[in-house]
């Protein structure tokens, strides 16, 4: 059933849960509505229209502009979107390890640039100059360790239980060479293989910052691993719905160009 509100009453509604109060919300709109037509596209569109869809939980949607805003090094937005996360259900440890996924794909300096962002809203919901707690620690592996756990990740993200993984193994390092010791010991052993998100969520990260970013083959080699994780096609296209209001209509349109490229793709391979 189709949600019978105005694109207002739904908008003010997403503004009141981002904020954290009805208050907060109505105090977003006021705002809003001293920006002209900018702010009516704030709040008629990207809040009343697409926010409030629900094809995608307003958790996982804070996770996706999370990691728009951050991929793009928009950090006015991304301070007041990390506090609509937290409103949202997103945990502290989730969005320092949001940064930490981030690092393998858009770069360390744009992830730290983001986890500073994160550490100051932290601190200000805390009230004080410095974030309570300091972020998870990493684990410092062996070589053995790493590989092993890189390998389980390829195993989930390629979706085949059954494949030959010492041959998947030397076909990542033939087709990279040093570049693939990298993807399998530092993206998949040390950053994938963490606990702290989910690998359904790593997905939805990935995604977002290749979309974001319009890095379209490795986009379409994360579309299947997202799959593969337990992302669903509806939800992927929501993360392309998203893109629009952050990141502009082409990359949105090629994300969703891919995505049902390789949806395409998957329905083929399976009849």
């Amino acid at each position: 059933m189709a949600d019978p509100r105005t694109r207002y009453e739904r908008g003010l509604d997403v503004l009141s849960t981002l904020g954290g109060s009805e208050a907060a919300g109505r105090t977003l709109a006021e705002f809003f509505g001293t920006q002209g037509a900018l702010g009516s596209i704030v709040l008629h569109t990207g809040a009343g229209e697409i926010w409030s869809r629900t094809e995608l939980s307003r958790r996982d949607r804070s996770l996706v502009v999370i990691c728009f805003l951050t991929a793009l090094g928009r950090e006015v937005e991304l301070r007041h979107h990390v506090g609509g996360g937290l409103n949202h259900g997103l945990s502290r440890e989730e969005i320092d390890e949001i940064m930490v996924q981030i690092s393998a794909y858009a770069g360390v300096p744009v992830a730290l640039a983001g986890a500073g962002i994160a550490g100051q809203v932290f601190a200000q919901v805390d009230g004080s100059e410095k974030r309570s707690n300091p972020p998870a620690a990493g684990e410092l592996k062996d070589d053995e360790k790493r590989r092993a756990d890189g390998l389980d990740v390829l195993n989930t993200l390629l979706g085949q239980p059954d494949m030959d993984m010492k041959f998947a193994e030397v076909a990542t390092i033939d087709q990279l060479g040093e570049m693939g010791r990298l993807v399998l010991d530092f993206a998949f052993g040390d950053v994938w293989s963490r606990p702290q998100l989910s690998r359904r969520d790593r997905s939805l990260v990935v995604i977002s910052v290749l979309a974001a970013l319009s890095l379209m083959q490795e986009l379409e080699i994360h579309l299947q691993g997202a799959l593969n994780h337990g992302v669903t096609r509806e939800e992927i296209e929501e993360v392309m719905l998203t893109l629009v209001i952050y990141g502009g209509f082409p990359r949105a349109i090629d994300g969703m160009h891919m995505a049902r490229k390789v949806f395409a793709a998957a329905d083929e391979a399976a009849s």
